[in-house]
């Protein structure tokens, strides 16, 4: 898989030096309906615009993964249509690193109810269904004063721009 972009600390906030943690292996999908919308996350107690996605699970394939965060974060049975990249993030500053597998899918059957964890239902996660340029205005507009979020952010343009769609 094409590696997209790879974010480290000095990219986001100039500091030196690399994480040695565990890698976080973590697949992210760009999710579109019936009307060439996607689904984009928000996250209410930080006003968050993110791509859905999340870790995989131990002895699950990225592909299953995709799947079921498709199910948990928005409610909906995908079709994967293929791959578009992979993301590195190491910031020593969070002592984290991950490496994140993006795919393009498809809603099949009708949109349902988000199978959120609990810690998202009390951070006031929903989805929206944006068009991709939307998607990338909400998510570069949004301010963030958090590194992590800087993250975030930057991962999911690289991801959305590489669609070519913008």
């Amino acid at each position: 898989m094409k590696q997209l972009i790879r974010l480290i600390d000095k990219d986001i906030c100039g500091s030196d030096g690399l994480s040695d943690a565990k890698v976080r292996t973590a697949v992210g999908l760009v999710l579109f309906d019936d009307d060439k919308r996607i689904a984009v996350q928000h996250i209410g107690i930080w006003d968050l615009f993110t791509l859905p996605g999340g870790g995989v699970d131990d002895g699950e394939s990225f592909l299953d993964a995709v799947k079921r965060e498709a199910w948990e974060e928005t409610g909906c049975n995908c079709e994967i249509i293929g791959e578009i990249g992979k993301t590195y993030q190491n910031s020593l500053a969070n002592d984290f690193v991950m490496e994140k597998y993006h795919y393009l899918a498809r809603v099949v059957d009708e949109k349902g109810e988000l199978h959120l964890e609990e810690y998202e239902i009390a951070s006031g996660t929903s989805v929206q269904w944006l068009s991709v340029e939307q998607a990338i205005k909400v998510i570069s507009e949004r301010p963030s004063d958090d590194l992590g979020q800087e993250y975030m952010k930057q991962r999911d343009i690289a991801v959305l721009t590489s669609l070519g769609c913008s």
